[in-house]
């Protein structure tokens, strides 16, 4: 791990796959996740010419808390980060609540991100119906909660404790509320690494993800805002957010390319990360 401390005093944390030499590619995890989130074969990242870089979210991780942030609130902390590594221009891509994080970077830092890379991205509930295609229930619960803050912190936080009990039995619930993502969040090659990544973003006691949901809320800009080009991947049998949603979301970016993943749900990147990765050539 490595960590930058911003300019008010909070520490970023950050990782690096793939080639050094590579192109650069900031991956925005999943709410829920973590910066440990990635495919561990690390020869797939560097065979595909990236330098990947993988951040905590304040409040996830190793992050610092940034309490009522927003998600334009992020691309400052990405900019700093960029500046530090010396990244003149770098692609974004973004996975589940990562794609919004992702898609507020490049519509805030213009043309220092090339361009975006969205893989079963949340779309914004700024229009009627938006939010009926999340699926899964207990997102849509913490939603519900939205004006009872303090109710959905403390369930998170016991809900947080019982899963880092026992990791092993916490992934094996999600496949078990997701049946099109089994054979990815049970493969053996993978499923430590969930273990190891979602057992990270629970250090804190899930105020970071918590932060990631009411951010949701307002995005405080809209899809049609940004203009780089964007590739938006998706499974076409996910039950967690409703497929129709990133079709939709995909009609509102000004410029973008959609491709499925037939039978595939929300965790499909990970048996397609190849795929992922040579979008931002």
């Amino acid at each position: 791990m490595k960590t930058l401390t911003l300019d008010d005093g909070r520490e970023l944390a950050y990782e690096e796959f793939g080639d050094p030499a590579g192109r650069p590619v900031v991956f925005h995890h999943g709410t829920g996740d973590s910066r440990l989130a990635r495919h561990p074969d690390e020869s797939l990242t560097a065979d595909a010419g990236v330098r990947l870089l993988t951040v905590d979210r304040p409040g996830v991780g190793a992050s610092t808390r940034l309490p009522d942030r927003s998600l334009l609130d992020w691309p400052a902390d990405l900019e700093r980060l960029a500046d530090e590594l010396g990244l003149e221009t770098f692609a974004v891509a973004g996975w589940s609540g990562g794609g919004p994080h992702a898609l507020a970077s490049a519509h805030a830092l213009g043309d220092r991100v090339s361009r975006a890379v969205l893989a079963s991205p949340l779309a914004p509930f700024d229009r009627p119906g938006t939010r009926d295609l999340v699926e899964n229930s207990d997102l849509r619960m913490i939603w519900r909660l939205s004006h009872a803050k303090w109710i959905a912190g403390a369930a998170a936080r016991v809900e947080g404790r019982q899963a880092l009990r026992d990791l092993h039995k916490f992934v094996e619930s999600i496949a078990d509320d997701a049946p099109a993502d089994k054979d990815v969040l049970c493969d053996p090659g993978l499923e430590p690494m969930f273990e190891e990544e979602m057992g990270e973003a629970l250090s804190q006691h899930g105020a970071g993800v918590l932060d990631d949901m009411w951010a949701f809320l307002d995005w405080g800009f809209a899809p049609e805002d940004v203009a780089q080009p964007v590739s938006l991947f998706y499974g076409d049998a996910d039950q967690i957010l409703a497929p129709q949603m990133y079709r939709e979301l995909a009609e509102r970016l000004p410029q973008c390319e959609v491709s499925s993943w037939p039978g595939g749900g929300h965790y499909a990147l990970f048996h397609h990360w190849p795929e992922l990765l040579a979008a931002p050539a």
